[in-house]
């Protein structure tokens, strides 16, 4: 009897689920990589079904030791901002690259004090973040 009852309530779980579903006009996905994310958008107004397709590239920060390697394909040609904070969110590094598809930037913590440090990077409206701790 209980077992009837599990399964009754799941299947009465998914219909309801599946009807709720059913009534939204839009639909998106959303993955997300280490050096990328992929937004799919399924859009259905009157009748219509539409796929839109974004990908977002992000940047790729790389650890060697007490050193921080920045990559980023900037094909938009965006101003990139990039600041480096202390802990006690003090503006270390600031710097604007302005009409480069390809950021490159090398950062060198072997002669900083200990702390734990933060990479800004700003592209157009988003924004990334990555920490190096020097003991």
């Amino acid at each position: 009897m209980k077992t009837n009852l599990k399964f009754t309530v799941l299947i009465a779980f998914m219909f309801a689920t599946v009807v709720g579903l059913a009534k939204e006009p839009k639909l998106s996905s959303m993955t997300e990589g280490p050096s990328n994310s992929l937004i799919v958008e399924l859009d259905s107004k009157n009748k219509k079904t539409a796929l839109k397709r974004s990908e977002n590239t992000k940047p790729v920060f790389r650890k060697k030791g007490s050193r921080l390697f920045l990559n980023l394909l900037n094909l938009d040609g965006k101003d990139v901002q990039i600041k480096v904070y202390d802990s006690d969110n003090r503006t270390l590094f600031s710097e604007v690259i302005e009409n480069e598809s390809i950021v490159t930037k090398a950062f060198n913590f072997e002669s900083a004090y200990e702390d734990r440090y933060t990479v800004v990077v700003k592209d157009g409206k988003n924004t990334y973040y990555d920490y190096i701790v020097v003991n």
